[in-house]
């Protein structure tokens, strides 16, 4: 080891300096293009650091929406406060306004069923108010008794499991629809290895084919939004779910599948 170092310090000191400059700046593109093919091109660091996510149920353009379970918090109880404190007499009720007849003399009262500025009425409106609605007929009171109106249900239309390809993979997939034609692709407990350019494909090929075969025909959702926790992905509406029945979590730069799942009518 020691004569090759020396032999090679005794070629190095033989170069000329043109040589010398030449070799330097082609020691340091080798280096530079190990350093962008190792942090970008395969992206290693990206096999280590988990990208998470926690989409709500998706909304639908008819307004439904995915049920999704919300954390109950309790409701916080009142802090006491004593009755002589400045803060108690800021929060005390305010007195219920009360009418009454002019006195000799003065304008007419208003009356103020709020306490906002501006909302006061006075006597004269409140009797031309009442002979107005007399003229027309009104009643003092007009109830309506409206039923609400149907709304489209979400429903799962189809649903699947994830299994491991080329890396460990896990969680649940369900198609979400509305009877409208529109249809979300939804994750829940979802968990792969992270990695560079994962996308989210709809193939015609089954979960246990070869790799090779996932892009001979599918439909590409957009790139996976993160490597764990729930997300949604919009289906084209006139995407054959029957063709393409399977998921796939496919890496587009190395042509790797790290997970598929099938997807079986609910």
């Amino acid at each position: 080891m020691k004569r090759l170092i020396s032999r090679l310090w005794g070629w190095l000191k033989a170069l000329s300096v043109r040589a010398k400059v030449l070799l330097a700046v082609v020691l340091a593109a080798l280096l530079g293009f190990l350093i962008w093919a190792v942090f970008f091109w395969f992206a290693f660091q990206t096999y280590f650091i988990d990208d998470k996510v926690d989409e709500a149920g998706p909304v639908f353009d008819s307004g439904a929406v995915a049920d999704t379970p919300v954390a109950e918090t309790a409701a916080p109880e009142p802090t006491p406060v004593d009755p002589g404190t400045p803060a108690a007499e800021a929060t005390a009720p305010a007195p219920e306004a009360t009418t009454s007849g002019p006195e000799p003399g003065t304008a007419s009262p208003t009356v103020a069923v709020g306490s906002m500025p501006g909302d006061e009425l006075s006597e004269e409106l409140i009797a031309e108010m009442d002979e107005v609605m007399e003229e027309l007929g009104m009643p003092e009171e007009q109830p309506v008794e409206e039923t609400m109106p149907d709304m489209p249900q979400v429903r799962v239309e189809a649903s699947g499991e994830f299994i491991s390809r080329s890396h460990p993979t896990r969680g649940q997939v369900e198609v979400l629809g509305d009877g409208t034609g529109q249809r979300f692709l939804r994750f829940e407990d979802f968990r792969t290895d992270n990695g560079p350019d994962l996308n989210v494909y709809l193939s015609a090929a089954p979960p246990d084919a070869p790799a090779g075969q996932f892009t001979d025909d599918y439909v590409d959702l957009g790139d996976l939004k993160g490597n764990v926790g729930a997300q949604n992905y919009e289906i084209p509406q006139e995407l054959d779910l029957d063709r393409y029945s399977t998921v796939v979590i496919w890496c587009v730069r190395f042509s790797v599948a790290f997970g598929a799942a099938e997807l079986a009518p609910a």
